[in-house]
Parts: C-alpha cells; structure tokens; sequence
C-alpha cells in the first residue's frame, strides 16, 4: 500500500511543479558585464531563461571570438511555496581588433511563438601597445583558432644578404593532425634549411591579441637572395584535422599562410678588385705552419674565412707564388652551422706548398674584400707579408736544376713513334667463309629468335596467371611499400607512416595467399598457413600488426615506438616469405 502511494505522489508533485512554473513569468534576457573592452580584454555575455525548459538557439557573436564557454548553469527556487526556475548559459568573449561589435539576439520558441532577446553592441578600443607578430594577427583575422605564418628576419637586405624565413603554425584546439602540407617554391633566393628535428608543440603558449594558442616551428630556411628587386615568397596551404578522436572523424580543415615580400637593392658600385660576391660580417686569418723548410719539404698554408655570412658560396682565393714554389689545389675544411641566427662558422683552404729549389721566397699578401652589412660598405682585409727561407736538403746540392713544371708542348709532327708488338697480321690463305667464327655469327641470329619466341611464350602464359604473378611478386611490392613506410618514418609523417605499413601487411597477405580486401581474417590466413611448421602463430603475429596499424591510423593511441612497428612489419613478412618456400 505504501508503495501505491508513493507512486501516485511523485507524479503528482511533478505534474505541480510543472503547473508552478508555467504559471509563472517567463522571461528571456541577454546581459554582458561591460559594454566598451580593450583588444585583447574580455567581456562575459549570459542568456538566461527564467520558468521554460525550452532550449534557445545561441545568437550571432558578430566577430567576437569565444575564449571560454559555453557554460552552462540551472537553478531552482521555492518563495512563499511558489517555485521558480531558471537556465543560463555564459560565454568570455574577446575581440582581437578594435571596432564596433554587435551580438545578434538570442531565441527560443515557447509554444506557437518566438520569444527573443535585444542584441547587445560592443564597443572595443586599441588596447595597450603590444609585441604581437602582424603576420600572425593577420593570420587571426582568417582564422582565430588555427593558422599559419611565414616571418621574415628583415623585409631590406642586400643581394646575397641572408634573411631567416620562419613558418609557425598556431592552434587553439586540443587535438590536430596535418595530413598535407605544401610549402612555396623560393624564385630568386639561395636556401639552406634548419635542421629542427621532429616538429613539436613548443612548451610555452603564445599570445595574439588576447587568445593563447599553441605553436610549433614548421621549418626554418636561411635565404640569400640572387637577384635585385621586389622578391616574394608565396603563401604555403596546409590540410589539417581537428577534433578527431576514437569517436569522431574529425573536421577537416584548410589553411593557408601570408605571403611575404622582401626589398633587395644591388650592392652598390665601386667594388675593390678582387671582390667575387662575399656579403656579411667576415673575417680572414692566413697562417702558414712553419716558414723554414728543406727543398722538397711541403709547408701548409691555411686561408680561413669566418664569420656570419654566406659562407658556402666562398671562393678559394687565388695565390701568386713564385716559380719556385708548387702548390697543389686546396683541401677544403667547413665548420659551418645553421641555426634561428642564420648562417655561421669557417671555411678554410688548406694549400700544400713544395719548394723546389733553394733560397727566400717571399709570398704576396693575401687580400679578401667582402661587402659588410653592419656598415652597409665595401671592406678589404689583407693577410700578413711572410717569407719562405728553404735550404738545401738532405744529400742534394744547391746546383741540382729541377725542370719548372709547365704544360707539354709539341715541338714537330714530321717524326711518329716506331709501332711494336702485334701487328694483328693474318696468314695467308686462311678465309672466314667456313670458319667456326664465320659459323657462330650466322647461326646467332636464328638462335636468338628462337629464345625470343620461348620467352615470349612464357611471359604469354605469365600474363594470364594473375594470381600466379601476384603470388611471385608479393613479397617485392611489400618491399616497396615498406620504403614508403619508412621514409614517412624518418620524415615523422604519422599519418603516412601507418597509412604505408597497412597497405604493405594488407597487400602482401592478399598477393601471396589470394584473399581480397574482405577475406583478410585471422581464420582465413590460419587455413592458408596451417601445413606450415609455426603457420597459426605467425598468422596471429600479422593479424595482431595489422590491427596495431589500423589503431593508430584512426585513433591516437600508439602501444609501441614507430620503428618498432616498422622492424616487426618486415620481420614478419621475411618469415612467412621463407615458411611459405619450405
């Protein structure tokens, strides 16, 4: 009996309550704590709801970006045994520019009809002077939550000054994965790039105009422009997908960077002689490792440029030695970095110099002129004078003349070197006709058709068993397959990674044993592999990757390093290769 009450008087006081609210005013209001903000300061807007379950659609934001929300509250409340309730839903909203914003009206339908809220306008100032790249509230202006930038050094250099290119992403949302990525072709500049290693979110986040985003350097490119003039550098387009997790596809999302132009003037006229196109902040040292040698005794000279520049387009310079003295083409030594700061390091030309004949020698100055960029002028450095003392050496006497190396020349034509050895003269009366080689060249040809028919024939046979070829060529497609595994791998492609090795394990299996796509199970490769020593075991092994691989590819859970993987995928197929030989 209590319990027939107890269910007659809980939807009794439902059905009460639900005649309590509806008996009460309903009011729909919009509200925002302020109505003038700075860029990059907040302002919080509520919808609220008072005495209807209804839901209300959200309103337009009118270009104000969401920081935080929506949140949701509900609330109930009895006065002098009247009840009343209450939804709202709270958004932190900010502006990155400074300008006139208007939140549309909010609306929800109660019965036949619509009820709606004012729309609230937003006045936002320039804010305080900040350090934000332009390039990337540029990129904002696009996209607020995921865009992409390229940032120059300098936007003025000098031709063959080196400028540092840098392309950033920036992201707001908690899971992206890059499936393609386009970056611009450079016309006009030389480039050496970075080396950055794997690309990672940077520890710290970043902030634009107010919002915090996630970053992470793309690629770093060290430019030396060719050519005088206005060059630019096209936008890169990145295809990403966000969102995406074990129960979500995701969004795909496109993205294109700004594009960037730099101004290069010429160098300007009155280059010194000698000067062959170096730009930067450059040194030279010329050292020799002694000055006092025996004839035939080889001396070391070094010439070493340094400094910040474009070290690696450097030329040797030129020596003026005395007859006396041979050199040989220099060794060359580079000790050459790239980094954020651009180009940096030496280059050195080691020359190996041998005195022939005895006595003071001494060496012409070496001069190095280079454009400087701190002081935007021509500057010539000149190597210090030195003097090559050679003495007699061991057992030879200072009289002994050594012919001076120069080039051969021909001194007449009217007299030819006598011929010896075979002549290749043949006895008389012997005659190829019937000979044995006469008998080989004739009948080549006809032996050469007949092969050309039998493997014709087999390759005939060949093309109709496809089963047959695809069985023989399996195990050299996984192959194939594997290298473009592995070369996702070595450039950290995760999605090209796994998205390789399953078509590899995927497409092995179904050669070699005949399956389509639909039959690859664990029963049917345990069937093909059961007269095998071992056969189910490795059937499971494959079975067990492939799965591992398909996890991967379509949820972000890996249970294993990526090499890892990769060694196991090629194990694998080489022990089925040699169980399905014997």
């Amino acid at each position: 009996m209590l319990k027939l009450y107890r269910h007659l008087l809980i939807p009794l006081l439902t059905w009460c309550l639900a005649l309590t609210v509806q008996s009460q005013e309903i009011k729909f209001t919009a509200q925002v704590d302020r109505t003038t903000i700075a860029t990059g300061e907040y302002v919080k807007y509520t919808v609220s709801l008072s005495n209807s379950r209804e839901r209300f659609e959200a309103p337009s934001l009118g270009g104000l970006v969401v920081v935080q929300g929506p949140f949701d509250n509900s609330s109930f409340t009895i006065v002098n045994g009247r009840m009343s309730g209450s939804t709202s839903r709270t958004w932190v909203l900010t502006a990155t520019a400074p300008g006139r914003y208007t939140i549309g009206p909010a609306r929800v339908r109660i019965g036949n009809g619509t009820i709606e809220t004012e729309a609230i306008t937003i006045e936002v100032t320039k804010g305080a002077a900040t350090h934000s790249d332009p390039n990337a509230s540029q990129g904002q202006s696009r996209d607020p939550n995921l865009f992409t930038t390229i940032t120059l050094s300098k936007s003025k250099a000098y031709v063959g000054e080196q400028i540092v290119a840098t392309y950033m992403l920036y992201s707001r949302y908690n899971s992206l994965e890059t499936t393609k990525s386009d970056m611009p072709k450079l016309d006009g500049f030389w480039a050496e790039n970075v080396e950055l290693g794997e690309t990672n979110w940077d520890p710290q986040l970043s902030t634009v105009n107010g919002l915090q985003y996630r970053t992470a350097t793309l690629k770093k490119q060290v430019l030396f422009p060719q050519r005088p003039g206005k060059l630019r550098i096209a936008p890169f387009v990145m295809e990403c997908v966000v969102n995406r997790s074990f129960f979500n596809r995701g969004t795909e999302v496109s993205i294109r960077s700004n594009s960037v132009e730099v101004n290069v003037s010429a160098l300007p006229s009155g280059a010194p002689a000698g000067f062959t196109g170096a730009v930067g902040e450059l040194e030279m040292v010329v050292k020799a490792d002694r000055t006092q040698v025996k004839v035939n005794e080889a001396i070391e000279l070094t010439v070493t440029y340094s400094g910040k520049g474009n070290l690696k387009l450097m030329e040797a310079p030129a020596l003026d030695l005395p007859a006396d003295l041979e050199s040989y083409d220099p060794k060359v030594t580079d000790r050459i970095s790239l980094s954020g700061g651009g180009m940096t390091g030496s280059r050195s030309y080691q020359y190996l110099i041998i005195p022939r004949h005895e006595g003071d020698f001494p060496l012409e100055p070496i001069t190095f002129s280079y454009f400087d960029t701190r002081s935007n002028s021509y500057r010539s450095i000149t190597g210090a004078e030195m003097t090559i003392a050679v003495s007699p050496g061991d057992g030879s006497t200072a009289t002994v003349q050594r012919p001076n190396r120069s080039d051969v020349q021909v001194l007449g034509k009217d007299i030819r070197y006598i011929r010896t050895g075979d002549l290749g003269l043949r006895q008389q009366g012997e005659h190829l006709f019937g000979s044995w080689p006469w008998l080989a060249g004739m009948s080549t040809p006809l032996l050469g058709f007949l092969l050309f028919l039998g493997w014709r024939r087999k390759r005939e046979a060949q093309r109709h068993d496809v089963m047959g070829t695809r069985r023989k060529q399996a195990d050299r497609t996984a192959r194939k397959r594997l290298n473009e595994a592995e070369l996702a791998l070595k450039s950290s492609d995760r999605s090209a990674f796994y998205t390789a090795l399953s078509r590899s394990l995927n497409g092995y299996i179904g050669d070699k044993f005949g399956l389509g796509p639909a039959q690859i199970t664990t029963a049917n490769l345990t069937e093909r592999l059961a007269g095998h020593a071992g056969g189910e075991a490795l059937a499971d092994e494959l079975m067990a990757l492939i799965a591992a691989c398909d996890m991967a590819r379509y949820a972000p859970v890996e249970d294993r390093p990526r090499q890892q993987l990769y060694d196991e995928a090629a194990a694998l197929i080489g022990r089925t290769e040699q169980l399905v030989r014997t």
